[in-house]
Parts: C-alpha cells; structure tokens; sequence
C-alpha cells in the first residue's frame, strides 16, 4: 500500500527527509559486519540485512517516530535513535513474515528467502530484531530508557501474537459474521498497530509525557483497522484468487460469507472510515501535535475509502 505524508517540519539542518537520511545510516551501521571478530563466511545474515534494507520502503513508523519526537520536544538525534529502532523492529517482521507467507518478492526484488535461502533469513530478522534493541540504548537521554526497553518487548510480543493469530485464522471458523469481524479487528491491532503505536509511544515516553499512551493506543488501534483494511481492498484481486484458506484474514471474504461482493466491499469501506475517524479523533488529543503525521496519514487513508465509495 503506497501513500506518503504531507506533514512537513522545516528543520535547522533541513527536512524530515534529511532526518530520515540519518535513520537509514544508523541502521546500516547496527547491521554492518565488524571484520575483526566476524569471518566473511559468517557473515551471510549481516550482508542479507543490508540486502534487505537498501530495498527501501515507506518508512511511516520512522516518519511517525521523526514528527512525534520532534514536537514533542526531544533531541534530533534521540528522535533519529527512536526511529531507528522501530524502523529495524519492523523490517525484522517483515522477513520472517515473507518466509511463513511463502512472498517471493518484498518491494519489487526478492525477499531475503528467495535470495539469501531460509535459514540465513531467519538468522536476519533475529539479527534485525537484536540491532533495534542495541540502537534504543545509544539515546541520549537516559532516563526513560528502562520504560522504553520494556515496552519495546511488549509491542513487539503483541505483534507476534498477532501474526501467530492470522496464521491461524484460516483453520478457525467463527460462529458468525459479528464474530468473526471481531476477530478480524483484534488481529489487525495486535499484527499491525503494535509496531505502529510504538514510534510515538516511545516518543511520549522519552519526552515524560507517559500519560497521554493511552490516547496513543487508542488512537492506533484504531488507525490499524482502517489501514488494513485499505490492504484488504487493494489485495482483493489475489487474495480472492488464491487459496481461500489464505485469504481468511481478507476482511471481504468475511463478508461475502453472507452477501455480495459488492456489499461486502461498501460494509468492509463503511468500518474503514468510522475506524480512520476515530484514529483522528484520538490522535488529536495527544500533546504538542505529536499525532499530527498519522492525523495526516489517516485523513488520506479516510479520503481514499470515500473516494473508492462514489465510484
């Protein structure tokens, strides 16, 4: 799913482009081989994490990560450790859910299984995954950094269990529809909102402005079910086209349990908009404007449904 902020902070030292800049050497660098204690021939999942990060991407959670810190008051290089973090949590996900979703291509090349083999991808998303960890501990500002660390393994435990869900939903059959909506809703928080959530939360942690992660929370958890949904619509075609035990999760075939194609994909949009609405909502509550950039995201998402409506 392609859609790109158009919040911009005009910076000292430039934009949050400039920021980001910053963001993707310091996750270079977390990966990058130390050659006086690792052999070359050890060092396969160093050079598949390289690999896999020069491919690119989006980069929202380090966008979410650079606009929160920002506003919130932190330092410019702490906002770049945040977004580092995050950014390397999330990219670890993404290579071990290419091995267990059988994805030959992440981002227009092949995926790190496809080019490096399974066992060295595996052996990159731990890698990954620990370097995120070793990065949050180089901030500057110390004295949240207990809270952040621990909060980093629950995000991260709730994300897994939501992957370890929508591995499973396609041999679980709801009740009924209501049912499995729920289900549905509950999976796309702890898969997708988990490692959203986290760059601002981090924020608000760092800055000691804990009191507001219940409305960051909220806010997330909502903006997730609206951004899987857009997903699911832009998927449709080969989720529907494919083996319908793998397309379970898809929140159309939910619906056409019990109708059209046709009207599940207006009630499928319907629950988009309401969620998106409620994740501005929410994000506006939150100090300083720290969720202003996913405001912004989930205004285009929100914009999008409707758009996608009138046709």
């Amino acid at each position: 799913m392609q859609f790109q902020t158009a919040t911009q902070q005009t910076l000292e030292h430039g934009s949050i482009e400039y920021l980001l800049d910053m963001v993707e050497t310091k996750m270079m660098a977390s990966v990058s081989a130390n050659t006086t204690n690792v052999s070359l021939k050890s060092a396969s999942a160093r050079d598949a994490a390289s690999y896999h990060l020069r491919v690119g991407g989006q980069r929202v959670r380090a966008r979410l990560a650079l606009h929160a810190g920002l506003a919130l008051g932190i330092s410019r290089a702490d906002a770049v450790t945040i977004a580092a973090s995050v950014e390397l949590l999330h990219n670890a996900s993404l290579v071990h859910d290419d091995i267990q979703d059988h994805d030959h291509l992440r981002r227009g090349h092949q995926a790190v299984w496809v080019q490096y083999g399974v066992n060295t991808a595996i052996c990159t998303g731990d890698l990954l995954l620990s370097a995120a960890y070793a990065a949050l501990c180089k901030l500057e500002d110390s004295r949240a950094l207990p809270a952040m660390v621990l909060l980093v393994h629950e995000r991260t435990a709730t994300a897994i269990d939501g992957q370890c869900a929508d591995l499973m939903a396609s041999a679980e059959i709801e009740s009924d529809i209501a049912s499995a909506i729920t289900r549905y809703q509950q999976i796309a928080i702890a898969k997708s909102g988990a490692l959203l959530c986290l760059p601002i939360e981090l924020a608000l942690l760092a800055s000691g402005q804990a009191r507001y992660l219940t409305d960051a929370r909220h806010a997330v958890e909502a903006f997730s079910i609206g951004y899987q949904i857009v997903d699911d619509l832009n998927d449709l075609q080969s989720d529907t086209g494919a083996d319908p035990a793998s397309s379970a999760f898809n929140i159309v075939s939910i619906y056409q349990a019990s109708g059209s194609t046709d009207e599940s994909i207006a009630a499928a949009k319907k629950i988009g908009q309401e969620r998106l609405g409620a994740a501005i909502e929410s994000a506006a509550r939150l100090p300083c404007e720290a969720g202003a950039c996913l405001i912004d995201y989930a205004c285009r998402l929100r914009q999008l449904l409707i758009e996608q409506h009138e046709r």
